[in-house]
């Protein structure tokens, strides 16, 4: 690439060949291109080009006198797009005042007169072209002095920017930023965030050593920090925690990160450091700490640190024979209710007064936990008999017993409290609470407000009743259960009307288990919604089954037991759809029963979904009514179909005129609210011809049939059974006597429901 154009300028062609041919011959060393033009014009428009690619031009060599325009003029023309361009002019005329006038206006180096003198010419061009490339070294040399110069002035305008800005920054930072000599830790910098973290003024600490050194840092942290010097003058770099004091007395802590800094050779120069104050993030952490090892509402020790103190009370049993303890579980006897009457916040003051009270019954070498709701724990540290924790069970029985004041409400507490005492054979903590628990629900189960010492006896039965609910898992998933059908008959007529589904577990091993020895645990354990849920599409299969193959079945009901738990189930409604599209049943044959205590305890979510299955006419039924917990005034706004009388008013109502009465009220109820009467347990002939009598619609009971297989009850579908071929003997007999008694036992207003 060509550093430059040397123009040639001249109206007559073979001047500038000639001119254009001499140039390049002198201009072999020297990478210049040689431009031509003809005109004053083309000169012009040449430069203008070269000016406008940004083409050094240090040479023009111009003659004088052309057509269009003097060489003069022209180059005095140049002279304003290049200024420091040499120009020769070539003449064969000397005119004296055009020369005088292209030095002064347009920069001439020098005229030659035509013809010119070759050797004349190309030492006139060298020593322009020399003295053009000098002056342009010279200026180059000179802006890049000036350059140099004007960078360092601006250098050292942003250093003082910077060191201001990083000023600026130290002093407005929270963090202390410190530096210090290597041998003595004399301090060389400390910024002003040190009097806020400190508490002392910045100048205080440059002009003591020891109060940087020493006096500020708590005494139990002191060895710390000298270690923290000694080891970061070791590895170069080192970080420590630790407290200060404040003049105040407030105890802060700081983090201490520092590096030693080298030059070149690896010699020390000096410490930079930077504190934090991690107070709060300290306390923060303490109070996590705390948190997690305590009960938010009463600030006891919570199941987790309950748990420590007692993993380390058995260590020390294991280390001193003599040591023993003792292990105290809490419940609350009807917590349940203040929460449900009173609402949650005056529960949780409850709660706390309570923790209060239980606080105030033991020694301070003792603990006192909440496990979570109304459940307490307690570890007797260092006892020496069981009498020292059936001691401290009374004390906290009467403690308990005392009315609690809250607000204006005085409240009255009690509890059953399970007592577990050291032995060898707990190795660890959660045996023994298992074993206080289990204590605890043996006191509830006695009556509540007393205390129960754990025994063997208690282990055996609660390791009886896992083993029932793992096999009750098992059986769910293999389907060992069957169905046992009860007859319901029409008590007017003999015929039968419908049965009871009542489930059996068909256990492997134990043979035929009966409800009662596994439905409670079913409902502890929740395992009664996906057995509720097997029985409900089994009862409804085998009568859509009995309704195809017998012509009889059409108009049997099939009844059938909800758990409350299914009843809290959002998709209740949607399961029991589902079943009864998938067995083909329609509603109005499926009855299903429920307890009173079951339609109390959420009246208003319940209604919804009862009132939805009786228009899919589903019928509803009231199971052991006269037993439960429900009020008349909520009996009419449930959507029931019947009302089951229980067995023991049936029992008892023969030599009681007081149950015969309780027998007579629910027929009445019942039909004031246009609802039918089911007795169950009937088993006399007595009682048989009484119920109808009293107008009751339905019954069951031994008297009929015990519970029977889907094949036996296949049977009494297809053909009369002796009680019913029998009905009409039944009823008839001791009829006269049963019209005195009846007599003589006013009946009942009939009962208006708006009243209720």
């Amino acid at each position: 690439m060509h550093k430059g154009a040397i123009i040639c300028i001249d109206d007559e062609r073979a001047v500038l060949i000639s001119l254009r041919d001499q140039l390049s011959r002198i201009l072999t060393e020297r990478n210049y291109s040689i431009e031509l033009a003809e005109s004053g014009e083309e000169a012009l428009e040449l430069l203008a080009e070269l000016n406008a690619e940004a083409i050094d031009v240090p040479l023009i060599i111009c003659d004088h006198l052309m057509p269009d325009i003097k060489g003069v003029d022209l180059l005095k023309q140049i002279h304003q797009l290049y200024p420091d361009t040499l120009k020769i002019l070539l003449t064969g005329l000397a005119d004296m005042d055009d020369i005088v006038r292209a030095v002064n206006k347009a920069n001439l180096y020098r005229y030659i007169p035509k013809p010119w003198d070759q050797a004349d010419l190309k030492l006139t061009v060298r020593e322009a072209l020399r003295s053009y490339e000098r002056d342009c070294l010279l200026e180059e040399q000179n802006r890049n002095l000036q350059r140099e110069i004007s960078e360092r002035r601006q250098a050292e305008i942003m250093l003082r920017q910077s060191e201001a800005r990083l000023e600026s920054i130290l002093n407005s930072l929270e963090d202390v930023i410190w530096s210090a000599t290597a041998d003595t830790l004399d301090l060389l910098y400390l910024n002003p965030a040190a009097a806020q973290v400190y508490g002392r003024p910045t100048s205080d600490f440059i002009e003591s050593h020891s109060l940087w050194q020493n006096d500020v840092v708590h005494p139990e942290d002191q060895h710390r920090r000298r270690k923290f010097f000694q080891e970061l003058l070791q590895d170069g770099h080192k970080g420590v925690e630790y407290r200060i004091l404040h003049p105040n007395g407030e105890v802060r802590w700081l983090s201490d990160r520092a590096r030693v800094i080298q030059d070149e050779y690896g010699n020390v120069l000096r410490i930079d450091g930077i504190i934090y104050d991690i107070t709060e993030r300290r306390r923060a952490e303490e109070k996590l700490a705390f948190d997690a090892l305590h009960d938010g509402l009463t600030g006891l020790p919570n199941r987790n640190l309950f748990m420590q103190r007692v993993e380390r009370s058995l260590a020390l049993c294991q280390e001193d024979s003599s040591y023993q303890f003792a292990v105290l579980f809490i419940d609350l006897d009807r917590f349940k209710l203040v929460n449900d009457s009173l609402g949650h916040a005056c529960g949780d003051q409850f709660l706390i007064s309570i923790a209060k009270k239980l606080s105030q019954c033991l020694r301070g070498s003792d603990t006192v936990a909440r496990l979570g709701g109304d459940e307490f724990t307690i570890l007797l540290d260092g006892t020496h008999s069981i009498n020292d924790a059936t001691r401290i069970g009374d004390r906290i029985l009467a403690a308990l017993a005392k009315p609690l004041q809250l607000g204006d409400r005085s409240l009255f507490s009690s509890a059953s409290i399970g007592i577990a005492v050291s032995a060898p054979h707990y190795h660890q903590a959660n045996e023994v609470l298992r074993d206080a628990d289990i204590a605890m629900y043996r006191a509830k189960s006695c009556g509540k407000g007393r205390y129960a010492i754990f025994d063997q006896d208690m282990h055996a039965e609660t390791v009886k009743l896992l083993q029932t609910e793992s096999d009750l898992r098992s059986a769910l998933k293999q389907e060992l259960f069957t169905l046992f059908y009860q007859p319901i008959v029409n008590l007017k007529t003999g015929a039968l009307a419908g049965f009871e589904s009542l489930v059996r577990w068909q256990h492997p091993e134990r043979g035929l288990i009966m409800p009662n020895d596994f439905i409670s645990i079913a409902e502890d354990t929740g395992l009664i919604v996906e057995l509720g849920e097997w029985v409900l599409r089994e009862s409804c299969r085998q009568l859509s089954y009995w309704q195809a193959h017998h012509p009889s079945a059409k108009d049997l009901i099939i009844s059938v037991n909800l758990a409350g738990h299914q009843l809290k189930e959002s998709n209740l409604a949607d399961t029991i759809d589902q079943i009864l599209e998938e067995t083909g049943l329609d509603g109005s044959s499926l009855k299903l029963e429920l307890t009173e205590s079951i339609l109390v305890e959420n009246i208003d979510a319940i209604i919804g979904t009862l009132t939805y299955l009786r228009g899919r006419n589903i019928q509803l039924s009231i199971d052991d009514f006269g037993t439960g917990y429900s009020s008349l005034s909520y009996l009419h706004r449930f959507p029931v179909s019947t009302l089951k009388i229980d067995r023991a008013f049936i029992d008892l109502m023969m030599g009681d005129t007081e149950n015969f009465e309780i027998v007579r009220t629910i027929r009445t109820l019942a039909h004031s609210l246009g609802m039918q009467v089911v007795a169950e347990g009937i088993e006399t002939d007595e009682q048989l011809s009484i119920l109808v009598s009293l107008g009751c619609e339905l019954g069951q009971g031994f008297y009929f049939s015990q519970p029977v297989t889907a094949y036996e009850a296949a049977s009494m579908i297809s053909r009369p059974t002796d009680w019913q071929r029998n009905h009409t003997e039944t009823l008839i007999m001791d009829s006269q006597a049963i019209k005195e008694q009846l007599n003589l036992m006013p009946e009942f207003p009939t009962i208006n429901p708006s009243s209720l």
